[in-house]
């Protein structure tokens, strides 16, 4: 007969449990892996960010171009008859129907690809150097409406160092009244009257419905039918095309005006480079709109920058700035 003993607890009291140096080995290989994963997430949420702002930036950027383009294709002549310029002492070729601008009491941002290289001060010698101007211009037009003619005006307004936001004006210019005494009034002086008061309504969000904001750049090119741009500076050989006065930046003629038909538009040669441009009874082929927008993020880091230094930022994120460009042709150019 056998016996056998067992000793079940001094036989477990030979297991083997983790040690200190182990317990941290493996912490350090769950931290690492942990900051690992974390990075990942980061960078991946990074990511999504930037690209939920770039889309951000060009779904409200194609928004406003589609609008513009919209409008501005329907832009028609507003359809009242030739009259006397008491200022110019001409015959217009209709009412007031365009009118483009530099945007008075904005000065454009100086944005340079090198920003090391661009002065605070935006000199002359770093134009020469082929640094980019931005510009920001305004324009009011008519089209067709319900009860006449639409005014409409794009403009960027609440303007600081060249930064500001998009905004629309939309009115109607219909002179349609009761009053039998309405047809006594001169249609054409009443409607650019109308057309005035809409260019001269002041840069203010009470006025203006905001589009989007970050807008740096804002510019509208007029083209004759050979594709030619409509300059102060320029007087195409076209028999066939608009009768245009050209005028420098003093209001003084640059070339002859052709005196034996009305006026179709008049152009003027602003100091800082830019035209300033009116059409009454005739159009323009077509127009070139650019719009220039900033990234919301960079946008936000920007305007927490003191003046002297927001160019050279936005010079380094030039990669952050969006550019929009629209042909729109004009349907009826008479």
């Amino acid at each position: 007969m056998k016996i056998i003993f067992t000793n079940r607890s001094g036989r477990a009291s030979f297991k083997r449990a983790f040690t200190l140096l182990e317990m941290l080995v493996s912490v350090s290989v769950m931290t690492m892996i942990i900051y690992v994963l974390y990075a990942l997430f980061d960078q991946t949420q990074s990511a999504l960010r930037k690209n939920a702002a770039q889309v951000d930036v060009n779904e409200g950027g194609r928004a406003a171009m589609e609008m513009i383009v919209r409008e501005l294709s329907q832009m028609e002549v507003s359809g009242y008859p030739p009259v006397l310029d008491a200022q110019s002492g001409r015959v217009l070729s209709g009412s007031k129907s365009f009118h483009s601008r530099p945007t008075p009491g904005t000065v454009p941002l100086l944005l340079a690809y090198q920003s090391d290289a661009l002065t605070a001060e935006g000199t002359a010698s770093d134009l020469a150097q082929g640094f980019r101007t931005n510009v920001l211009q305004d324009f009011t037009f008519t089209s067709r409406g319900e009860l006449g003619f639409d005014i409409t005006s794009y403009r960027v307004i609440n303007v600081k160092n060249g930064i500001g936001t998009l905004g629309r004006y939309g009115t109607s210019g219909s002179l349609h009244s009761a009053d039998p005494r309405a047809a006594m009034v001169n249609k054409s002086l009443a409607f650019n009257l109308h057309f005035d008061t809409a260019v001269a309504r002041p840069s203010e969000p009470q006025w203006f419905q905001q589009i989007t904001d970050g807008v740096i750049h804002f510019k509208i090119t007029a083209f004759d039918q050979f594709g030619r741009e409509l300059m102060p500076t320029i007087a195409w050989p076209d028999p066939l095309g608009l009768n245009l006065e050209r005028l420098n930046s003093q209001g003084q003629p640059i070339y002859v005006v052709q005196n034996d038909r009305p006026l179709d538009g008049t152009l003027v040669q602003e100091k800082g480079g830019e035209s300033h441009a009116w059409f009454y009874g005739g159009l323009p082929a077509y127009f070139d709109v650019e719009m220039a927008v900033i990234e919301p993020d960079v946008l936000e880091q920007v305007r927490q920058l003191p003046t002297q230094f927001q160019a050279n930022f936005l010079g380094q994120k030039i990669n952050k700035v969006t550019l929009f460009r629209q042909r729109v042709p004009i349907r009826q150019t008479r």
